[in-house]
């Protein structure tokens, strides 16, 4: 099987929750609640620390999913880069 380089984030989809994921992080996921998708960014506790934090509520799925995909911003760079080697 093919494996993902750093940074090769896909969702995984179901009727109500997808999650973004690549090989080493959840990036974030959206859930379907009462007809809205719930859209949320893995990598920040929320305001309370209790939680993941959310980026806000959508009419459609891919309007959720892209609040997730802009929030991930500039992707790490490697140790062996960002060391000068």
């Amino acid at each position: 099987m093919e494996q993902n380089t750093p940074g090769d984030a896909a969702w995984r989809d179901s009727n109500s929750i997808c999650a973004l994921a690549d090989d080493e992080r959840h990036w974030g996921h959206i859930l379907r609640i009462g007809g809205r998708w719930y859209a949320f960014d893995a990598t920040h506790f929320n305001n309370t620390s209790n939680g993941f934090r959310c980026l806000g509520t959508f009419a459609s799925r891919g309007a959720a999913k892209q609040a997730v995909e802009q929030n991930r911003g500039p992707q790490p760079r490697p140790f062996w880069e960002a060391a000068g080697a």
